[in-house]
């Protein structure tokens, strides 16, 4: 291994829980390891996914998001004990990678939620919507702070979580941390107070109209997110770590109005730094015991999601200027590179390196760094095509359709991943000397 990447390979603590190494596999959509659409289901396709990176050195796992809510039959998460069980088979395989895994949980999506065209139906057609709750519940799934029009369909609106809605999402994040705790996963990562999810509607401004006391106030925009660690660390112990995804700015302008890299005047109507340098203290000090970070909202959504036009390593002077706020570990992702990162780590800027959509590409590029193997890395090239195709190139609307958006988390580069199932490829016992003609795109894929 090269000296620049040392520092990667060192061990820190989130809380009391020691990480081998820096490198952490940040959550994408697709990789939940609790299927979303049916009781009791355990990705095992996600769950292959994991182990194979876990074996391929990675220090910190965390699976896609998991909706604390089932969108579909409309089951909260803790009351599907067969994942849980499945969970807890699936972490004493998982433990013997020496990787630790948080479980990450959200709120919900607010309007931020993809919406598809039967979805769509369902909002804007009471009848239609009545009939169709018991399948989806429109109402709920949109949920939000306040009122406000959905990020990817005209017409569509959120309408807001009463009190007693909210305190019931509290109380099922506690039930659901406890299941994970018992099931022998190492942390929770609340889904969060970032990219204009649930949570983060609940704490801009320009989402959250509320006069009750989950409005108004900095205080009261924060409690949601504040009163769901202390919730869990009430039921799971002080010592069971909580983490959270958290966007240190929104670079967000208005409704699907976001702010591109080199733009620095404009009116932020989300968090800006001022507000973060507040927040990120207030999170600590509510009992978070860290903070897993880049910046956007879903009307900026190339901040979190950076694609090819996106500058390298995008988010790390935000996370850098952060860190000096807290106490507590920070991660930063966003087209990070190793070598970038290591320095960052090196230096006491952050604590750990965020990475994702690479994993997607090249299972072992970790290990493969680690062996001086740099070459053989098969790079992500930040298209989007296959992992994250409701973001389309003109326009808003997502046109993703329903069977595209549960399969998500595949590579246009590396077609087996997340689909070896479809993808299979096994040695054959006949083998066959083979000539390639041509050394383009089709191939050298063939080749390989």
């Amino acid at each position: 291994m090269k000296q620049e990447y040392e520092a990667l390979f060192t061990p820190w603590k989130i809380g009391n829980v020691e990480i081998k190494n820096r490198i952490v596999l940040c959550s994408m959509g697709g990789t939940s390891i609790f299927g979303w659409m049916e009781p009791n289901h355990f990705d095992k396709e996600a769950a292959n996914f994991l182990l194979e990176r876990a074996r391929n050195n990675v220090g910190l796992i965390l699976p896609g998001i998991a909706p604390i809510r089932d969108p579909m039959g409309g089951r909260w998460l803790y009351q599907n004990p067969g994942k849980f069980k499945e969970l807890k088979e699936f972490m004493t395989e998982f433990h013997k990678t020496g990787a630790k895994l948080f479980i990450q949980i959200t709120a919900g999506f607010g309007r931020a939620m993809a919406v598809n065209d039967l979805m769509v139906k369902m909002t804007k057609n009471k009848v239609l919507g009545t009939l169709g709750k018991p399948i989806f519940d429109m109402d709920f799934i949109l949920g939000s702070a306040s009122a406000t029009p959905n990020r990817w369909a005209d017409g569509v609106m959120s309408r807001p979580y009463t009190v007693e809605e909210i305190h019931e999402i509290i109380d099922a994040f506690a039930k659901t941390a406890r299941l994970c705790q018992a099931a022998g996963v190492d942390g929770i990562e609340v889904h969060a107070v970032h990219e204009g999810y649930t949570l983060d509607q609940f704490a801009t401004k320009y989402t959250n109209q509320r006069t009750d006391e989950y409005g108004g106030s900095f205080e009261n925009r924060y409690r949601f997110a504040a009163e769901i660690v202390q919730a869990i660390k009430k039921t799971c112990g002080k010592d069971f770590p909580v983490s959270v995804r958290y966007s240190v700015v929104s670079k967000t302008k208005g409704f699907r109005q976001g702010a591109l890299p080199e733009e620095v005047d404009f009116v932020e109507v989300g968090r800006d730094m001022a507000e973060s340098e507040k927040a990120a203290r207030f999170l600590q000090e509510a009992g978070y015991d860290m903070l897993n970070c880049d910046n956007g909202t879903y009307d900026s959504w190339y901040w979190a999601h950076p694609p090819a036009y996106m500058p390298l390593n995008c988010n790390l002077e935000y996370v850098k200027h952060i860190k000096k706020f807290v106490d507590i570990p920070v991660v930063c992702a966003g087209r990070m590179t190793p070598e970038d990162g290591a320095a960052a780590v090196q230096a006491g800027e952050i604590d750990g390196v965020g990475v994702a959509r690479q994993f997607l590409t090249d299972p072992a590029w970790v290990t493969k760094l680690m062996e001086d193997r740099e070459e053989d890395i098969k790079p992500c090239i930040c298209c989007h095509n296959a992992c994250f195709t409701m973001a389309r190139y003109e326009g808003s609307a997502n046109d993703q359709d329903l069977m595209d958006a549960i399969h998500m988390a595949r590579c246009a580069l590396t077609p087996q991943t997340m689909q070896s199932k479809k993808y299979r490829i096994v040695k054959t016992d006949k083998p066959k000397h083979i000539a390639v003609i041509g050394g383009g795109i089709g191939g050298m894929e063939s080749a390989l």
